[in-house]
């Protein structure tokens, strides 16, 4: 039976679904649960989202604003479903929720094709490349969205 997936703001019992998942995607460079339980503080300039389906959570996005400033700062699919179009659904459900007129920009580790091709497909614009970004030394894409 297909089950419909939900996207929503993550809340505090996310927490250990949310590590797990950044655990397992980002291995030696992921956030500390700590850094994870910071953007789940109930403040206005930062929004989780997460998507589920049967009350299990596939991935997260987290987003900082500023004003007409939004900020993609870290964006996981669980790895069993990953190119099944649930990033897509994540980041098209979270521009819908920004202001017009609003300015979003992101990092993305240059040799992360998919996620990169996932941004070029809204529309996000390369601007300028971040040497050295990663701890393994790679570098970083700045990429920026009109919206």
């Amino acid at each position: 039976m297909f089950e419909k997936k939900i996207v929503r703001k993550a809340i505090p019992k996310d927490l250990r679904s949310i590590f797990l998942i950044e655990e397992v995607v980002f291995s030696k460079e992921h956030w500390t649960i700590e850094m994870i339980a910071d953007e789940l503080e109930d403040i206005p300039e930062k929004i989780t989202w997460v998507i589920e389906q049967s009350q299990n959570i596939l991935g997260y996005c987290m987003v900082r604003l500023f004003n007409n400033e939004v900020n993609i700062i870290n964006m996981a699919i669980t790895p069993s479903f990953q190119g099944k179009g649930l990033g897509r659904l994540l980041l098209g459900h979270i521009l819908n929720q920004i202001p017009s007129k609003s300015s979003v920009f992101l990092e993305v580790k240059q040799g992360n094709l998919s996620a990169i091709n996932l941004y070029l497909s809204f529309g996000f614009k390369e601007i300028d490349v971040r040497n050295d970004y990663y701890r393994d030394g790679s570098d970083a894409l700045v990429m920026h969205l009109e919206h």
